[in-house]
């Protein structure tokens, strides 16, 4: 109501226009119109604002004072009708212009909302209607029809003011909601009683053991398998032997992940390891970051304002933008995760309409900032390549940078310097155990060495798994941990896949693999735990547990594991090119290929020896893992470690197969963090509602205070 009185106070000089026109004296209501809105407009310029409706007004009245000197009498007896022809115009051409003109007014009632697509597409209708009314207006003028005809119209025009942009924005508000996901199908009705369980999930990885997890804690019946002998997919540790001065010794190696976002209190793993009550099984130690540069050394502070200081002592030139853009950075931050309040530290923005009207206003600058361009925002504040490249240190952690990111992807990587990144001690296999032992404790099952051969679909919906020999095991519901084009490229019949969604993963490319190298070594390297090496001729990551975790080395060793990401187009290069099924079993056995694999091995220990010079005199035990590795133990495409290429990526968890849901790094994206995430939105696509909903007695009998070490 308000932005139509608005509206109404600027369109005053149209009505003395009307009015000193309807008592003869067309001179005057020229003159008067266009010194009214020359007023408005200057109040508005000294403001420094310009509205679109007002200034095609100002040169409306001046065309209508100068068309009437030229031609008196045709002006006079036309001058109602032209005006609202132009009011017609001005509309729409605002909308070429990209600039409706109820937008102008509408932004004062909400602010909080005028950058949005919603805003636009909201006002672009408005002012639409709008133009049209002005145009019905003008025939009617033109056509001398009944004055009852103009009071309908404008009347109608007036309902559509006041209540048309509630209905829209609440419209628009659902639509919103609703593009989260591609998919749209109401959840399973689980009754408890028929089918061998509730919920079968394909695949033990993360994603997979978070969602069985929090089904399990939701009362449900569920059983995970998996074709490894070890829980956690990448997320997972394993001890190997060897001989030192004639006596065994053993190292405890991690497959995957070793530094640990999210951990916090209130963050994604710390939240769902305090709802699950078992967070007082891990304990977790904080990991210090280095970066080896051509310019130097940095060893990043724990204290994230630290860290910006001493940047800005080493380019001063960039000082002041580096503090302001870390700023920056930690207000998104803050405004993303604080939407995980009340949902067990699973961030995600609201699903209610209300709630996501007041988002903007409640979290400013993430609302700003989340779907924009990273390198975007880093360009508002600094410009000095060797910064950027120092800011862009962590996204190995996400991809091998072919792919551009999002603030909403990129900000949780500085969650390492907010809040840190952890080892669970004991290896990282210590989280996915924790995750078996709740699921476990909650009536559900993991069952490994237990490979699924194909998801079964009836009538267009899931309905259970065909295992390796032959046994059904029938379900209400199936999450799907799989990798994304194994999952339905391989594991259900082309006939139960829309056409275009096939067609899209089958062109999609898999995310970025990676070569490690595991090393078990006779000294204690003085390096910091996650050592990044970015020089132009020796580029490594090196993780050193053992430093944080004397328990996966003997007395006076450490382990350290070497680690290179390698892109789609390279890691394919890995696999013979006729590999199209199991081609590579055979391939892994080659001479060529261990020579190959040997030689980047060497390579990468060459490159490591830049932070730790005579490395290979003190190796004790190595071993080697290419994407064909990857391939082989995740059973992942081209041995990615990062899921499927954003353009695979499903949007939201439901698939197109009812009944079906995803968890891991098929739509949410990479890093253990992540896949929980995911996880936790695939249990709730299930189970509406579950993250809101308090844990279950048995987890509130057993909840501790969270403390990270």
């Amino acid at each position: 109501m308000k932005t139509f009185l608005t509206v109404k106070f600027t369109l005053i000089p149209y009505a003395v226009l009307f009015a000193l026109m309807a008592h003869g004296m067309p001179g005057w209501a020229f003159a008067s119109a266009f010194a009214l809105m020359a007023a408005l407009e200057a109040w508005r310029l000294s403001r420094g604002e310009y509205f679109i409706l007002e200034l095609g007004s100002l040169a409306l009245f001046a065309a209508l004072g100068l068309g009437y000197l030229a031609a008196p009498g045709p002006m006079a007896a036309n001058a109602p009708g032209l005006a609202f022809a132009g009011l017609g115009v001005i509309a729409f051409a605002g909308l070429g212009f990209r600039r409706p003109w109820t937008a102008d007014y509408s932004r004062a009632a909400y602010p909080d909302n005028a950058e949005t697509p919603q805003f636009f597409a909201i006002n672009a209708a408005l002012s639409a209607v709008w133009g049209g009314l002005f145009l019905m207006l003008a025939l009617v003028r033109f056509v001398a029809a009944p004055g009852w005809v103009s009071t309908i119209i404008v009347v109608c025009g007036a309902l559509i003011s006041i209540f048309g942009p509630k209905l829209l924005i609440k419209f628009a508000l659902k639509k919103m909601i609703a593009a989260r996901e591609t998919y749209h199908w109401p959840p399973p009705a689980f009754d408890g009683k028929s089918g061998d369980c509730d919920v079968a999930i394909v695949g033990a990885g993360i994603g997979g053991l978070s969602a069985a997890a929090l089904l399990a804690d939701a009362g449900l019946r569920v059983q995970v398998f998996d074709h490894h002998v070890l829980a956690g997919g990448y997320c997972h540790s394993y001890p190997r032997k060897a001989r030192y001065q004639g006596r065994p010794v053993l190292y405890r190696f991690d497959a995957g992940p070793h530094d640990f976002s999210g951990v916090w209190q209130g963050g994604t793993i710390a939240g769902l390891l305090d709802r699950l009550g078992v967070s007082d099984r891990i304990e977790w130690a904080r990991i210090d970051h280095s970066y080896r540069f051509e310019s130097g050394t940095i060893d990043p502070p724990r204290d994230w304002r630290d860290y910006a200081r001493e940047l800005g002592e080493r380019f001063p030139a960039s000082a002041t933008g580096i503090m302001s853009l870390f700023e920056t950075i930690h207000a998104i931050f803050e405004d993303m995760y604080a939407t995980g309040e009340g949902r067990s530290g699973i961030p995600g923005l609201p699903a209610d309409p209300a709630k996501l009207l007041a988002f903007p206003k409640e979290h400013p600058i993430g609302f700003k900032w989340m779907a924009r361009p990273f390198d975007e925002l880093v360009a508002e504040h600094v410009t000095d390549p060797d910064v950027i490249a120092i800011l862009n240190v962590l996204v190995g952690y996400l991809g091998d940078g072919a792919e551009k990111l999002t603030c909403g992807q990129m900000v949780p990587i500085f969650g390492y310097y907010f809040k840190g990144g952890f080892y669970p001690k004991g290896g990282s296999s210590r989280f996915s155990d924790v995750l078996v032992e709740a699921i476990e404790e909650r009536g559900g099952a993991v069952h490994l060495k237990t490979p699924v051969r194909r998801i079964v679909v009836e009538n267009g919906s899931a309905v259970g798994l065909e295992l390796r020999g032959g046994r059904i095991v029938r379900a209400k519901a199936i999450v799907s941990n799989a990798d994304m084009r194994r999952t339905f490229l391989e594991l259900m019949d082309a006939a139960h896949v829309p056409d275009a969604f096939r067609k899209t993963l089958e062109t999609a490319e898999p995310a970025t693999s990676c070569f490690t190298v595991q090393l078990g070594v006779d000294y204690t390297p003085d390096i910091k735990p996650a050592t990044h090496v970015h020089l132009d001729e020796a580029r490594v990551g090196i993780a050193a547990m053992s430093l944080v975790d004397p328990s996966a080395a003997p007395q006076g060793h450490a382990i350290l594991n070497l680690i290179r990401l390698v892109p789609y187009g390279l890691a394919k290069e890995w696999f013979p090119p006729e590999d199209g099924g199991d081609a590579w079993k055979t391939w892994r056995r080659s001479d060529d290929y261990e020579r190959r694999k040997q030689e980047m091995g060497d390579e990468m220990i060459a490159a490591a020896e830049k932070a730790l010079p005579g490395l290979r005199d003190h190796i004790v035990y190595r071993t080697d893992a290419s994407p064909v590795t990857y391939a082989r133990y995740d059973w992942a495409s081209a041995g990615s470690i990062y899921g499927v290429s954003a353009a695979g990526r499903l949007k939201g968890s439901k698939s197109p197969v009812r009944n079906l849901v995803v968890a891991g790094g098929g739509n949410v994206g990479a890093g253990v963090e992540a896949v929980v995430i995911s996880g936790a939105n695939a249990a709730e696509a299930l189970v509406p509602g579950l993250l809101s909903r308090p844990p279950s007695p048995r987890a509130m009998q057993a909840l501790p205070t969270h403390a990270a070490a």
